[in-house]
């Protein structure tokens, strides 16, 4: 991405956020760290701008973690920047779908910078991706992540690939082995976070995702192409190759048309959904992986469904066993701190 495209997206991220939200800028690829030196000039004007607004403001990197060292890991902490590592899980796992050009598996290269990321920060991020592959080896994957040190694990499933009746099915049964390892975590004194889990517990507390929290692609969420080219989320870029789905270029401008049309199309119209009990902590509302799913932003899967379900009971079950676990509530009254900060 040339860095006059860089300025002016982060230019019209500044424009038009209102005093004092949030703004987080997400760095990612193909692989970002290709392009370090961009990294830094990036990094360098967000904190020539930041300097004019009120606005906290958050950068993250998500990376493979092959390009890691040293010096890269020093400037990251000194710049106060989020580091999330993609790693599937143990080498038999991971190189299944993470190798090199030659054919060779990358875990080898990832698990070592990730060790020195861990050593390095004080907190690392890693993304798991699971497909139906997978699925069954998912809690072999989060206890390896977790006996690393990974205190932050994020659990992705692909949703660009096509899931079967019959691994959806293993759902309920692979969330609630891992939210096992989750209770027995906190029952041993160890804190951790599973993004699936933790943002569940969350939306409980909360009684119901609020509007804040639901997908806002073409207003508050943004995903911007090498170009210039303007999508309504970061995971639609896809090769930037599709017209459909762009909302303008940040040289030309938004065309308010498509962007009219992609909010018009956010949420969820199954007719299902607005009648089910679960339906304030679903995650129907996602229009990427609706788009993924079903081709329609606003339309949810069978396999959507499956998930989230299985996910909401599993998370109501951690709740419910660990209600009573010191660390466990002070693992969540943080960031009902955080959001208080942000929001005063």
């Amino acid at each position: 991405m040339p860095l006059e495209t860089a300025e002016k997206i982060i230019d019209f991220a500044m424009e038009i956020t209102p005093p004092g939200e949030k703004i987080t800028f997400g760095l990612f690829g193909g692989e970002p760290l290709l392009c370090f030196t961009r990294i830094k000039e990036i990094v360098e004007y967000i904190d020539l701008k930041r300097q004019t607004r009120t606005n906290p403001i958050s950068i993250n990197i998500t990376t493979n973690g092959t390009l890691l060292d040293e010096p890269m890991l020093g400037y990251i902490k000194d710049a106060g920047i989020d580091l999330c590592v993609s790693i599937d899980g143990p080498a038999h796992i991971h190189n299944l779908n993470r190798r090199y050009e030659d054919g060779r598996g990358s875990y080898d290269d990832v698990i070592r910078k990730l060790r020195l990321a861990i050593d390095t920060l004080e907190s690392v991020q890693v993304n798991a991706v699971y497909g139906p592959e997978t699925l069954d080896q998912l809690p072999q994957t989060t206890l390896f992540l977790k006996k690393l040190g990974v205190s932050a694990i994020h659990l992705n499933p692909n949703i660009s690939t096509h899931w079967d009746e019959t691994t959806i099915s293993k759902l309920d049964e692979t969330y609630m082995q891992i939210a096992n390892q989750y209770i027995e975590s906190y029952h041993q004194g160890q804190e951790i976070a599973i993004n699936i889990f933790d943002n569940k517990i969350i939306v409980f507390m909360k009684g119901g995702y609020e509007d804040i929290d639901v997908c806002g692609m073409g207003e508050t969420e943004w995903g911007f192409a090498p170009s210039g080219n303007i999508y309504p989320c970061e995971r639609l870029i896809g090769e930037d190759d599709d017209p459909s789905l762009r909302l303008g270029n940040i040289h030309t401008g938004l065309e308010e048309r498509s962007v009219r049309n992609i909010v018009e199309h956010r949420g969820n119209r199954n007719e299902e959904c607005q009648k089910c009990e679960l339906e304030k902590y679903c995650m129907n509302w996602c229009g990427c992986t609706n788009f993924f799913l079903t081709g329609h932003t606003d339309l949810t899967a069978p396999t959507m469904c499956t998930s989230e379900k299985a996910v909401i009971q599993a998370a109501r079950h951690i709740l419910l066993t660990l209600k009573e676990n010191d660390l466990f509530i002070d693992h969540f009254m943080e960031y009902f701190h955080e959001r208080a900060k942000t929001q005063t």
